[in-house]
């Protein structure tokens, strides 16, 4: 955290609030849905420039796993067929591409990958990764706003009961 110098102590990037809690969810699936290495520091970059919750940026960069990876890729695959008018391609298709990646990841660098998918599978994920970040972003308010409302509720009903 050095390299933030004075950044990395505003307390703005730990403070928790609907609107922080909300910013930090978007950036942090914008972020964690692109298949881009290093994405948890674009994450803290982001972050630190708009001055919302660290802690929860981060944590959505756990969205893309060995679990949802093959999720997100088919349907990054699935929004960029439906741009470019293409057909969508098959799984023995998504697998190849998929062990390519690997492959290119665990040989560091260096390898085969059959490029011609790219543009396809690019604009799918950028198109999902703003669909799932809004998403997130909507998410969090009204579900922030559903539980305040359901404590005013609650402390409306005791305070009444109190009083009887």
């Amino acid at each position: 955290m050095k390299i933030f110098g004075d950044r990395a102590l505003n307390p703005l990037l730990w403070y928790v609030n609907r609107r922080s809690i909300a910013k930090a969810m978007f950036i942090g699936t914008f972020w964690g849905i692109l298949p881009v290495p290093f994405h948890s520091l674009f994450i803290i970059l982001t972050v630190l420039f708009f001055e919302v919750n660290l802690p929860i940026g981060l944590c959505m960069a756990w969205l893309t796993n060995p679990f949802t990876v093959v999720p997100i890729l088919y349907l990054g695959f699935w929004f960029g067929t439906k741009i470019y008018h293409v057909n969508m391609i098959n799984k023995e298709m998504l697998l190849g591409v998929l062990h390519q990646i690997l492959n290119w990841i665990k040989n560091f660098g260096h390898g085969h990958i059959d490029f011609s998918l790219a543009k396809i599978l690019i604009s799918g994920l950028v198109i999902e990764a703003i669909l799932f970040a809004v998403l997130f972003y909507l998410t969090t308010h009204l579900l922030w706003r559903w539980i305040v409302i359901r404590s005013w509720k609650n402390r409306y009903k005791h305070r009444k009961e109190e009083t009887t």
